[in-house]
């Protein structure tokens, strides 16, 4: 027993001076849970897409194909439809949603009901000229009115919106997923043009342009964005193309000038796979949802190491195509679009959750070395000529 005692003693004193690497040092002990499951009405199922918040510790969310927009309460789930957008009867694919944090509103992204053609330069459904409601909406979510913020049928040649990022004045941008730019517009809606950056687009960079064979694997380019606490810079994610599922997706940094202008964009990480969620936290930290493999990564401010915060193959979490991100109270919430499974058939399937991602770690002090994109210093290939159509009726935004 005293040989026992002298052995567990002697122990105890070399862990502590040499204490063990604690998991906080090394892979944090993320938490994961599923906060929230949507149904399906009609054999429509209610896949989530966009997520914001409401400015009082809860959460709006987007449904893509019921065309919904749904508050939420993270801490026990309970959910309540907050408006049919656009409503009047109108179909489509509700994507990206944003709050306005000047009055309280919810701007909200819709591509109406058309052929979305990925793999022509041209893009004959930007051309099509019976679809005047494509475009951003503006709902007050206590009464559930919806207006036209900036629409087709306004003379803005919106092709397909997909994410909103506003910033504390109310100014709107927007990311357009086919023509690879981003839209920029004051709280009343005038606007136009704000960043038609090479990198934002379809190039050998992006890995949505094939320049041995001069085509296109897919012309599809920045998806999801969202602003720096400090509203220095605009952070943008490529999609990487069909089938792109490692290598092809971009983060893209944009500054922005104290006049409001875009500078020229810098690629602030490559390697990854497609994007459809971007998300930056109060301290810089900058959150990417790789929805091809279902990871989400976080970056330090600086780029030098990032850090697996949650995956469905590596940690088994609870992700289907993780799409878009919102930083609540220390927390991520991730929504489950199960977009590849919709276009197997196999909407049954799909997890239509929304996840809560917690203990998220320190990328900056946890995380691995970032090596420097892949073609930095490389011109981008520039686009095709015709790869930003401009609508048939419209020449330039006419608000």
């Amino acid at each position: 027993m005293n040989r026992f005692t002298t052995i567990l003693g002697a122990f105890v004193l070399i862990v502590l001076i040499f204490p063990c690497e604690s998991p906080a040092q090394g892979i944090p002990i993320h938490k994961t849970r599923t906060v929230v499951t949507f149904g399906i009405v009609n054999g429509v199922p209610g896949v989530p897409e966009g997520i914001t918040t409401d400015g009082n510790g809860g959460l709006y969310v987007s449904l893509f194909l019921l065309d919904e927009i749904w508050r939420v309460n993270p801490a026990t789930g309970e959910k309540k439809k907050v408006a049919d957008t656009p409503g009047s009867g109108l179909k489509g694919d509700l994507i990206g949603l944003e709050r306005d944090p000047t009055d309280g509103t919810i701007l909200a992204a819709f591509k109406g009901e058309t052929k979305v053609d990925l793999f022509t330069p041209e893009h004959p459904d930007c051309r099509d000229p019976n679809d005047t409601v494509t475009g951003v909406y503006r709902v007050n979510p206590q009464t559930g009115a919806v207006m036209p913020f900036v629409t087709r049928g306004m003379g803005v040649a919106l092709c397909f919106p997909d994410d909103i990022a506003v910033d504390q004045h109310g100014n709107v941008y927007v990311s357009d997923i086919e023509l690879g730019l981003i839209w920029k517009f004051d709280h009343s809606g005038r606007g136009g043009v704000w960043s038609d950056d090479p990198l934002l687009g379809w190039t050998e960079q992006s890995g949505t342009w094939n320049s041995r064979d001069g085509k296109p694997i897919g012309y599809i380019g920045v998806n999801d964005i969202a602003l720096s606490p400090d509203n220095r810079y605009l952070y943008a994610g490529t999609d990487g193309g069909p089938g792109g599922v490692t290598g092809s997706g971009l983060l893209v940094r944009v500054p922005i000038w104290s006049d409001g202008s875009a500078g020229k964009a810098d690629l602030f990480a490559a390697g990854l796979g497609c994007n459809d969620g971007i998300e930056v936290g109060p301290d810089g930290t900058i959150y990417f949802a790789d929805t091809c493999n279902d990871d989400i990564w976080a970056f330090a401010p600086d780029g030098k190491r990032r850090l697996l915060v949650a995956s469905r193959t590596q940690f088994g979490d609870p992700l289907d195509n993780a799409t878009s991100l919102v930083f609540l109270k220390g927390c991520l919430y991730n929504t489950e679009l199960g977009f590849f499974k919709l276009q197997q058939g196999k909407a049954k399937e799909t997890l239509r959750s929304i996840v809560e991602i917690c203990h998220l770690g320190n990328p900056a002090a946890q995380g691995n070395y970032t090596p420097s994109p892949m073609l930095e210093i490389a011109s981008p290939i520039p686009r095709p000529p015709a790869a930003r159509p401009i609508h048939p009726f419209f020449s330039e935004p006419s608000r």
